[in-house]
């Protein structure tokens, strides 16, 4: 006989309740310790406040952006929808701490999204913000990551992750790269969809300002940044006769020395080899037997590693998708994600703390960014195989054993489109993608 007392605490209801407030007040605190130790330099954290630099940069813009002008300076490098998020800082007395406060606002969202998608995934994200450092509540980036994030849970409905990946794309261009997590049946309507909503926020944005296109030179002139992978080299030379010299352009520390334009072009030339590679494979249907948040995780891991620049910011587009991989539960990239995440940990010693001294050819910087993009650079290279070379002899081998070619073997398909009791949110299969792992 069951008791009418029972314990109301023991309701799934109030335990789910007591979940989530605990995951926001971990939340909290874990935000509020980053904002101090970028607010004032604690002894546990030297130089934090040389992270919150970009809020007063971004500070700096507003007299230009309230009088319907675009900054011209070369640290603008952000297509002009960005220049609406800008604006919030004119609401408060200090234009820097209203803008943190707005930034620290979309990580919340952010943080909200995901654990709703699974709660667990909402406390990985808490982790990693701390992994990350005060870097997370003082840059924009974590803005276009939150529509990233919403397109790849979106994979199942084309139209609405290419609204997504648009609306990121009008703000920091990366997140197109995640269109890819669509299947091929939904490709047309997703690309209608990106299309007509990044069109809409163009005219938008043309009403306000004028001179659309200027951060396009910002962004094509940047050489090669001291962060970055192909400048480690560079770092290590560097380290070892101090005869390497580096230069201030585009807002970060770039390597000026003989054959920094050598190893720039060289990466750019990957990039182009892999991104065609990337097509190649969505064509032929590669990316539909992998989960959706492998393939947006790959992909812009990938175009991190042969990118020219690398800042600590990247590990916010990085570990928000890596996330996502962690709780999928047919993801094959949990490790590759934990390499991201230890990477991310690490920058954060060469990063305020330790950036003079990185400068400076220091032997234990030198070393630690040696890590830290060794880490990245396997985690982007077991990504690939995972997903992209992987499924490809999967196929073949599935074709071999295709009905009529032996009569022993038979694949069978699941129903196109079903899912499973994740929602139709799960990031397991996207539109049309059968499960053939």
């Amino acid at each position: 006989m069951v008791s009418a007392s029972a314990d109301p605490a023991q309701s799934p209801a109030v335990r789910r309740m007591l979940r989530w407030i605990a995951l926001l007040g971990v939340w909290l605190a874990s935000r509020a310790l980053l904002v101090a130790v970028g607010v004032r330099e604690l002894p546990f954290y030297p130089k934090g406040p040389l992270a919150f630099d970009d809020l007063e940069v971004y500070a700096r813009w507003l007299p230009d952006l309230t009088s319907g002008v675009l900054p011209t300076d070369d640290m603008w490098q952000y297509p002009p929808a960005t220049s609406f998020f800008f604006l919030l800082g004119q609401f408060g007395p200090d234009p820097a701490t209203t803008l943190m406060i707005a930034i620290v606002g979309v990580d919340l969202v952010l943080t909200i999204v995901l654990a709703v998608h699974r709660l667990s995934a909402g406390w990985f994200w808490v982790l990693f913000g701390l992994m990350i450092g005060p870097v997370l509540v003082s840059r924009f980036d974590v803005v276009p990551t939150l529509f990233a994030v919403l397109a790849v849970l979106s994979a199942m409905r084309p139209v609405v992750t290419g609204m997504w990946a648009a609306v990121g794309a009008g703000l920091k261009v990366w997140p197109v790269l995640v269109l890819p997590v669509v299947a091929r049946r939904g490709a047309l309507s997703a690309a209608a969809a990106f299309v007509a909503t990044s069109v809409a926020l163009l005219a938008v944005t043309a009403v306000f300002f004028d001179e659309l296109t200027g951060f396009l030179g910002g962004q094509g002139n940047r050489g090669l940044q001291v962060e970055s992978v192909a400048a480690l080299p560079f770092l290590i030379a560097n380290a070892v006769n101090g005869q390497v010299e580096l230069a201030y352009r585009y807002g970060s520390m770039e390597v000026a020395s003989a054959g920094a334009g050598l190893a720039a072009a060289v990466v750019s030339v990957l990039a182009l080899a892999g991104f065609v590679w990337v097509i190649v494979s969505w064509v032929r249907g590669r990316f539909e037997q992998v989960p959706s948040a492998d393939v947006a995780f790959t992909i812009v891991l990938f175009s991190v590693v042969v990118s020219r620049v690398f800042s600590p910011q990247y590990s916010i587009w990085l570990l928000a998708l890596g996330t996502l991989c962690l709780v999928e539960r047919d993801s094959r990239l949990r490790v590759p994600v934990w390499l991201v995440a230890i990477a991310a940990l690490i920058t954060q010693v060469l990063y305020p703390s330790g950036y003079g001294w990185l400068l400076a050819g220091d032997p234990v910087m030198v070393a630690l960014q040696s890590v830290r993009i060794s880490l990245v650079v396997i985690a982007a290279v077991w990504s690939w195989y995972r997903v992209v070379i992987a499924p490809a002899s999967q196929i073949a081998s599935q074709t071999v054993g295709a009905p009529g070619s032996d009569p022993s073997h038979r694949v069978i398909d699941s129903p196109a489109g079903t899912t499973d009791a994740a929602g139709p949110g799960h990031t397991r299969t996207a539109p049309g993608r059968s499960r053939k792992t």
